[in-house]
């Protein structure tokens, strides 16, 4: 496995330690999702449902058409 420098500070945050590893396997991509389970033989196929595109953890997280409705009720709903 090869070393990111750019994620040490990651581990020196101060944030709880499951929120520091969710954030490091989001920008290794390796969050449990649909092309991450079809890789171990998991069900499903690997497409979002939504977007029929292969559903990585920055898609379901950003680019997804759900993720970005929740994210702007998100916003609303904290002003």
């Amino acid at each position: 496995m090869s070393v990111l420098p750019w994620l040490s500070p990651l581990w020196k945050a101060s944030l709880p330690l499951k929120i520091k590893i969710f954030v490091w396997q989001l920008l290794r991509d390796r969050l449990p999702s649909g092309t991450e389970v079809l890789k171990r033989h998991g069900p499903g196929n690997g497409i979002c449902p939504l977007c029929h595109v292969p559903g990585t953890g920055s898609h379901i997280l950003l680019s997804c058409v759900a993720a970005h409705a929740l994210w702007c009720f998100s916003a609303i709903w904290t002003r």
